[in-house]
């Protein structure tokens, strides 16, 4: 089923990019680019998660396409403008372009994101559809402003940290989840429930990524940018003493760019990290969240067999 719809969608896409007369180089940027980040190899998550939301409230999988195509764009513009600001990822297709061609990529889909919604036939849900990606889009914009003001700051607090996180990772799943459930002709609340479901299940993915990030000093650069991830704002507010100062110590070391964090540097950092349970402390946090939207989904008035394929998503 999937081979199948994944053919569909890239018919559709193609017929999308041809429309516009874009040069074939955007073109080869923008079709290179579309799942380069998936690590499983699976294709168009965004697109299924909308897929699965809409079939998930009674809908069909061809009415959620649009958005899905739509979601597709969007989170991969928000992927490219979070790379290059956050000088992440050198081996993505965007990350080995000139930044200022990257930009002109990144806008390109944000535009693209709204001509694959217009392709919705109902007024009605076209205009539900905009609203809800546009209010999107200002929140995640919002919180990744917020993810960079963060970043110069001594101390976040915890409540900050999941407030920032909530706009900027879980308002996009919560988007799709709802964008889903609209095209699925859900009800107000059964549309409201799956934005929950969508929220809950974004910020545990943002929590799992940010531990699995952490210590991954080859590919990330989140402790020596100061980015304040749950582990680096866990630690700030869980240490005292003389630990508390070697990690202060760790974090000044940031002021003179990577090359000043070195090995011996890199293994304090990892040393701590284990020392004061920072895996245990995000696993517990992950848990929280991945406990929340399984029980918004079992809640939701639907089939068993409709919400299966959720379920799984956060089994």
């Amino acid at each position: 089923m999937n081979l199948q719809l994944d053919q569909i969608i890239y018919t559709k896409i193609d017929r999308i990019l041809k429309t516009y007369g874009l040069s074939a180089e955007m073109i080869r940027m923008i079709q290179t680019s579309l799942n380069a980040d998936s690590p499983t190899g699976e294709l168009f998550k965004w697109v299924h998660l909308t897929r699965m939301s809409c079939e998930c409230t009674g809908g069909n999988a061809e009415a959620a396409l649009p958005g899905g195509i739509g979601m597709e764009f969007f989170a991969l513009a928000a992927d490219i403008f979070d790379d290059i600001q956050d000088k992440d990822h050198e081996d993505l297709p965007w990350r080995r372009i000139p930044e200022a061609n990257a930009i002109n990529l990144a806008n390109c889909l944000l535009m693209l994101s709204f001509d694959a919604i217009a392709a919705i036939p109902n007024d009605k849900i076209y205009r539900e559809i905009c609203t809800v990606l546009q209010r999107m889009g200002v929140t995640a914009s919002n919180g990744q402003f917020m993810e960079f003001l963060y970043t110069g700051s001594p101390q976040v607090s915890l409540e900050q940290y999941f407030d920032m996180v909530r706009q900027k990772s879980g308002s996009i799943t919560a988007c799709a989840c709802k964008m889903g459930a609209i095209l699925g002709e859900a009800t107000e609340p059964l549309a409201g429930s799956m934005a929950e479901f969508g929220l809950n299940f974004g910020i545990m993915n943002q929590i799992r990524n940010d531990l699995n990030d952490f210590l991954h000093f080859e590919k990330k650069k989140d402790f020596v940018s100061n980015k304040k991830t749950l582990p680096y704002v866990y630690l700030s507010h869980t240490l005292k003493g003389e630990i508390a100062k070697q990690f202060k110590g760790l974090t000044q070391c940031n002021s003179g760019g990577s090359q000043a964090f070195g090995d011996k540097e890199k293994q304090q950092l990892k040393q701590i990290a284990v020392e004061e349970g920072v895996a245990q402390y995000c696993t517990v946090m992950f848990e929280i969240y991945r406990q929340k939207a399984q029980e918004i989904l079992e809640s939701i008035p639907v089939s068993g067999r409709q919400k299966e394929k959720m379920i799984q998503l956060v089994g």
